[in-house]
């Protein structure tokens, strides 16, 4: 038997608050390749504090289900480093992307966005969504990019048995 709780448990989806849902929705399928996927109506919800019904778009990226709501009753808040991971083979599109839009975010240094991170090989990003959710854009081998493009390259590194954390989840 195992030690674990469940067997084979696997992410499904990650849902973030969007001030403006289709807004947020452009921008997912336009920077990081979302796709629309089929989303039920949400009609008024026992658990919200409100008679406005909620908005909700359901978007595809990779295995893995991104969804986009508002509560009209609560305010947004920000959380300093809550975030999420997306792997892109078009790191450096992306980049562009983020740049022409403004919208990297400083991330663990007080060194001036746009920032790239070169860790253990891998090449990071951290971007802002229309709502401020906090993004991690990753590629599994900075070599392979044309680095002549980031105009700021910070360098991290870790030591021990984590020391690829996930990048062999990345690797091509």
């Amino acid at each position: 038997m195992s030690s674990t709780l469940t067997e084979n448990p696997q992410l499904t989806h990650v849902s973030v608050v969007a001030a403006d849902v289709e807004e947020s929705t452009k921008f997912y399928q336009d920077v990081l390749g979302a796709e629309s996927i089929a989303t039920p109506q949400l009609g008024t919800q026992a658990d919200f504090d409100t008679e406005e019904h909620p908005n909700l778009q359901m978007l595809q990226i990779g295995d893995v289900q991104l969804h986009l709501w508002n509560d009209p009753a609560r305010e947004i808040e920000s959380i300093k480093f809550a975030h999420f991971g997306v792997h892109v083979d078009e790191f450096t599109d992306v980049y562009e992307q983020a740049r022409q839009r403004d919208i990297f975010a400083t991330v663990g240094s007080d060194t001036a966005p746009p920032q790239v991170f070169e860790f253990n090989g891998t090449a990071q990003m951290y971007i802002h969504d229309p709502t401020g959710n906090l993004i991690e854009v990753d590629h599994p081998d900075i070599d392979a990019l044309d680095q002549s493009v980031f105009k700021n390259i910070v360098h991290r590194e870790t030591s021990g048995p984590d020391r690829h954390i996930y990048s062999d989840l990345i690797t091509n």
